[in-house]
């Protein structure tokens, strides 16, 4: 019975996954043309009867340039509403898709995981019917939604042919509109008036005062609104060529100014000036900024635009920098002197890089901007490509002079500067050190982040990591590509400046910083998401936690870190069981990911600990006893504290009110005792049901049955056998009891150690 009960449902789920189709989706982006209709009404208002034309001919023009603009307007407005609509149904289908491929997987899972015997046929109904029920609800979902959509899609199509009907010139007024070389005409003008422009104000910098119309234009060309703030995030903004002209004139009238002198130029303006100009940089050197050209005109031709952002668009001296080899000549130089000879001079061994002091002026000049407008910047890219080569080059280096304190004099106020203004640009940062693809980790780039011995202790460093309010797919996998090398590589971390030293101790800003970016993705490295953060996918593909307790010995490293990051842990198992207990109460189905969840994460707490007192030089026992009262004390803190959860508050809040308090006896475990085999004290599923079915007993879930004499104004006697918490338990979830096992299983996976594993980082002596 238990092979058909679950071939008819994997029937049933390769029927409903046929209904979604195949290959990728199609986007809204072929049907949103919104970008150049919004530029050709830009073009088409710039191109109003100004006050040198007036008459009945410009009254008429006028009358029609106006409706010509609205027109176009309105056309943009419902390209983007059929392109956003068509978008909302690719996603529809590929979330359809994702759920479906993700619920055969956990049956197929959760069936392999019912052990053999005459109780299996049993066993695996409930898994069929919850399966069953998903699936029903996946379908149903994704029907709604989509005909939701099919009937905006329906209006628009009226709204369309509506416009279409419009006559944009009536007959016999005025004296008719430009033709199209006209057009052409008057839009290269545009172009060539907004780079002159953007050029003249440039060189009106230098006396650190613009003009009330330079200003105007300043602000205008570099000030975003909401919504093209949001394209920018999203890498595509796209602005009309004459303001690109503009940022572009701008940018290039500081190409005789060397970084310095830019810096001290920026530096004499009123602020809002000085930021208006830092912008104006990021921006034009942004390739997520793109504009209509025509292609037909050349670099250097009038009425040319630069088609996107990019590093060419920036000051020369800037640019030059950027692609300067980065040590000076360590054979010498000849220097020609004022009469023609020439003058050998030795290196310098102790000023081996050309650009220190640049590359820090570049840093002041991308500060002065609004780190709003920061994305996919060439200032940004650039300072992050020169910091990873500084620091790959000064990690390898062969003098015999250079050394910690060479570093903290001269290379680190460098690095530290970059790295803090870069940061401001989660999609260079992301790009620098996820990839692109957000799949593609610089290991590199990360480990010489981490082992490098900071003069700040790491503070800048840390910049690098998102803002823990910031859960979009991006932030996600930036922090995801840091977290899974420290997990691989935290025995080299936990061995830094010979084994002598921890990162933790070398650089605790860094790792206090790590802590608290991570505390939205404890849930995510556990492999259950509460907060509906997006790219960070589990540390560890297998049953074993051993990434992911590894990341937790790193951050374990600093006392600081380890105290805020592991009350957030807690916090967060906590969130798990409330989870679990609320929805199987409701629903009467158990939620196995969730204590899967839960018993992974309380055994990476429990070893990243382990591993960070071993790492101190405790012997085995003592750290397993260290682990073990740490657990206490973390748990202690969140005691009362609400969860920041909302669906589960109310229930984290009747679970700290309980009698004896179950939750903090499941949390901490039993006190490890000499002579055990694994590190910590291995879990029994005894332990979890017993918090579960006192929940669900104040709840009123349930028949008690002969649980009933046991309970006592809704209290369980604590003498109640285990075996009548078993028969409620599984009478409430059809039958299920599979997810205890799961929490057991995770719990002891987390935990196991192999023969060894820890003997590079005992180091009793420094």
């Amino acid at each position: 019975m238990g092979v058909s009960v679950l071939d008819g449902f994997l029937a049933t789920w390769s029927d409903a996954r046929t209904t979604f189709g195949q290959g990728t989706p199609t986007t809204g982006a072929k049907f949103d043309q919104s970008g150049p209709l919004l530029t050709a009404q830009a073009n088409v208002q710039s191109a109003a009867p100004g006050s040198t034309w007036s008459g009945m001919g410009a009254s008429g023009y006028g009358s029609a340039n106006t409706e010509h603009g609205a027109v176009i307007g309105k056309t943009a407005g419902l390209d983007q509403r059929l392109g956003t609509q068509v978008n909302q149904s690719s996603e529809v289908v590929a979330a359809g898709r994702r759920d479906l491929d993700a619920l055969r997987q956990w049956v197929v899972d959760a069936a392999a995981a019912v052990p053999p015997g005459k109780n299996r046929d049993q066993m695996l109904l409930p898994i069929a019917q919850k399966g069953l029920g998903q699936l029903t609800d996946i379908v149903s979902k994704s029907n709604g939604d989509l005909s939701k959509i099919g009937a905006e899609i329906r209006a628009l199509d009226a709204e369309y042919k509506a416009l279409a009907n419009q006559r944009i010139v009536k007959e016999g007024t005025g004296d008719g509109v430009l033709g199209a070389k006209g057009d052409e005409e008057d839009k290269k003008k545009e172009i060539e008036r907004a780079a002159k422009h953007g050029q003249e104000d440039g060189e009106s910098l230098s006396d650190g005062k613009l003009s009330p119309e330079e200003e105007r234009r300043l602000t205008e060309a570099t000030a975003l609104n909401p919504e093209q703030k949001a394209a920018l995030d999203r890498g595509d903004l796209t602005i009309p060529p004459d303001r690109m002209a503009y940022l572009n004139g701008l940018s290039h009238s500081l190409d005789g100014k060397s970084p310095a002198e830019i810096k001290a130029t920026l530096g004499k303006l009123p602020p809002a000036d000085a930021k208006a100009v830092s912008n104006a940089l990021h921006l034009v050197g942004s390739d997520a900024v793109k504009t209509t050209v025509d292609p037909s005109i050349k670099p250097g031709e009038d009425g040319y635009v630069p088609a996107t952002g990019s590093k060419d668009n920036l000051p020369k001296s800037i640019q030059g920098i950027f692609d300067a080899p980065l040590r000076n000549n360590p054979t010498g130089d000849w220097i020609t002197n004022p009469d023609g000879s020439k003058t050998f001079m030795p290196p310098d061994y102790n000023k081996p890089y050309k650009f220190l002091d640049e590359y820090r002026d570049i840093a002041a000049i991308s500060n002065y901007g609004d780190p709003e407008l920061q994305r996919s910047s060439a200032l940004n890219e650039g300072m992050l490509a020169e910091s990873r080569e500084l620091l790959e080059d000064s990690e390898g280096h062969t003098f015999p002079d250079w050394g910690t304190d060479w570093n903290h004099q001269n290379l680190d106020p460098t690095l530290q500067d970059l790295l803090s203004a870069s940061s401001h640009d989660p999609i260079a940062v992301h790009d620098a050190f996820a990839g692109v693809d957000g799949k593609s980790p610089n290991n590199d780039f990360i480990r010489d982040v981490y082992q490098h011995d900071w003069a700040d202790n790491g503070a800048a460093a840390g910049e690098l990591f998102p803002d823990a309010k910031d859960h979009s797919e991006r932030a996600g996998q930036t922090m995801h590509a840091f977290d899974a090398y420290a997990g691989q590589k935290y025995q080299d971390l936990l061995n830094m400046n010979g084994g002598r030293e921890s990162v933790g101790e070398v650089n605790p800003n860094l790792v206090q910083s790590l802590a608290e970016a991570n505390k939205p993705y404890i849930d995510d490295m556990a492999g259950a998401n509460l907060d509906g953060t997006k790219g960070f996918d589990k540390l560890d593909s297998g049953a074993n936690a051993n990434n992911m307790r590894g990341l937790f010995a790193v951050i374990d490293s600093d006392p600081t870190a380890e105290k805020n990051f592991n009350t957030a842990a807690t916090a967060t198992w906590r969130d798990f069981i409330a989870d679990y207990s609320q929805d199987l109460g409701k629903t009467g189905v158990p939620d196995g990911e969730l204590l899967e969840a839960a018993g992974r994460l309380g055994g990476a707490q429990d070893m990243g600990q382990y591993i960070d007192q071993l790492d101190m030089g405790k012997s085995e026992f003592e750290a397993s006893t260290e682990a073990w009262e740490k657990k206490g004390q973390w748990y202690d803190v969140v005691h009362g504290a609400a969860s920041e959860i909302p669906r589960v508050q109310d229930v984290v809040g009747i679970f700290d009110k309980m009698t004896g308090d179950p939750l903090r006896d499941l949390f901490v475990g039993k006190e490890p005792t000499p002579g055990t085999v694994t590190p910590m004290s291995l879990r029994d599923p005894s332990e979890i049901t017993r918090p579960v079915a006192e929940y669900l007993i104040q709840q009123h879930v349930g028949d008690l049955g002969e649980l009933a004499p046991h309970v006592h104004n809704g209290v369980l006697d604590p003498k109640t056998p285990q075996k009548l918490i078993d028969e409620y338990l599984s009478n409430v979830g059809g039958n299920n009891d599979l997810p205890y096992i799961e929490w057991t299983n995770a719990y002891q996976a987390s935990i196991y150690v192999s023969e060894g594993e820890f003997d590079k980082i005992k180091s009793p002596e420094r």
